[in-house]
């Protein structure tokens, strides 16, 4: 279930879904990504996100690694690993994600994420 507390109708700032299973990154990342003017949903856990009308219309998905599964690619949805091991997804050879290393001791995260909504 989501827990977006500023659902309003005519909300046309981007709605990014932001997967951390970790509490205080979660937060954290919230109020960085709410600060920079996009909209955020943060569900403490991604059950239930699949069957989710506001989760799926994301226009992108940030995910902490190991906080869930990468979801199914959607045309037009950018999706954001956070991972330490960044080398982990090239060996894998996943595609159609970016990936940010963490720490996140700059605004890596934001840039990419910008940068990724510019496309769409």
């Amino acid at each position: 279930m989501c827990d977006r507390s500023d659902l309003s109708d005519g909300d046309v700032r981007p709605l990014i879904l932001l997967l951390v299973a970790d509490e205080p990154l979660r937060d954290a990342l919230r109020f960085s990504l709410e600060t920079e003017g996009y909209s955020v949903t943060a569900p403490p856990c991604a059950d239930g996100c699949a069957s989710c009308l506001e989760c799926r219309a994301a226009a992108c998905v940030i995910i902490d690694d190991g906080s869930a599964p990468l979801p199914a690619p959607v045309p037009g949805r950018s999706t954001i690993v956070l991972t330490s091991d960044a080398q982990r997804f090239q060996r894998q050879g996943v595609k159609d994600v970016t990936v940010v290393e963490k720490p996140l001791l700059d605004d890596s995260l934001g840039r990419e994420l910008a940068a990724l909504l510019a496309k769409h």
